[in-house]
């Protein structure tokens, strides 16, 4: 996975901008005044929340980035502004650090993909330190995100016998507060603080939102698996078009962040 990678050069350049970095922005701005550090980040995928940390967070914070994926580690190292930050491969169901070690475990967008969220939380509890946070974001509900509803929508159109499910029963499929509770709870966390956040979305085109979320998420794979990815783009690129208009697209998008200690 480099830099010329396809799902890369897509998160990068469409995804990031129009749906990451915004609520990226909006968690760095809520870690910064949380003053117990280290910082630990957990799948940091493309290093979008990292960047907004590392640019965000006092100097003297210390940041660790992690993902479980070597390759992505090296992609989102070598990007800019991130020269602060300390990188390393990490399973988040098995991190390799001691215990009582951070004042603060983040993780933007990447509970919704992780396989054994309980485990990862527990380590998450295992390596904080007493009064430390533990504060992660989740897409809403695909009903609160009108582009991505509107691109599921597509996606079960063109696939009738066999819809690509990805944006729904992943990207926004862990959205029930009670089900993230009970995760939480049997990771030993006791306080969970839920906070809504609605933010503009705003995409130059249709063509680049439908490029981002085809090819810049886990829809990918789930498209290339039923054959034609340029058309299914193009028939995504087209249903948002006949629902956003022509030109760029201003909607709204809405996201969780939970702030857990325990």
């Amino acid at each position: 996975m480099s830099a010329a990678d396809p799902r890369l050069e897509a998160l990068d350049r469409y995804l990031a901008p129009i749906l990451l970095g915004p609520f990226a922005d909006d968690m760095a701005r809520r870690l910064s005044r949380i003053s117990m550090g280290p910082l630990l980040e957990l799948s940091a995928d493309a290093g979008v929340l990292t960047r907004a940390a590392a640019s965000t967070l006092s100097a003297g914070m210390t940041i660790i980035a992690t993902d479980p994926d070597p390759l992505m580690v090296a992609h989102a190292s070598g990007r800019p502004g991130v020269a602060r930050v300390t990188w390393q491969q990490a399973d988040p169901a098995a991190l390799p650090f001691a215990d009582a070690t951070f004042g603060i475990v983040a993780c933007h967008f990447g509970v919704v993909t992780m396989p054994d969220r309980p485990s990862a939380f527990l380590e998450a509890r295992r390596v904080m330190k007493p009064g430390a946070r533990f504060v992660f974001s989740l897409p809403a509900h695909i009903r609160h995100n009108p582009v991505a509803d509107c691109l599921q929508d597509a996606m079960t159109e063109r696939f009738p016998a066999d819809p690509p499910g990805f944006l729904g029963s992943v990207l926004h499929g862990y959205t029930d507060n009670d089900r993230v509770d009970d995760d939480l709870t049997e990771a030993g966390f006791t306080d969970a603080i839920y906070t809504s956040v609605e933010l503009p979305f705003v995409a130059a085109s249709a063509d680049d939102a439908a490029l981002g979320y085809c090819l810049g998420t886990g829809l990918r794979g789930e498209l290339e698996a039923r054959g034609d990815v340029a058309a299914a783009v193009a028939f995504a690129a087209e249903a948002l078009r006949r629902r956003f208009g022509d030109g760029a697209i201003e909607s709204t998008m809405r996201a969780h962040v939970v702030s857990a200690a325990g």
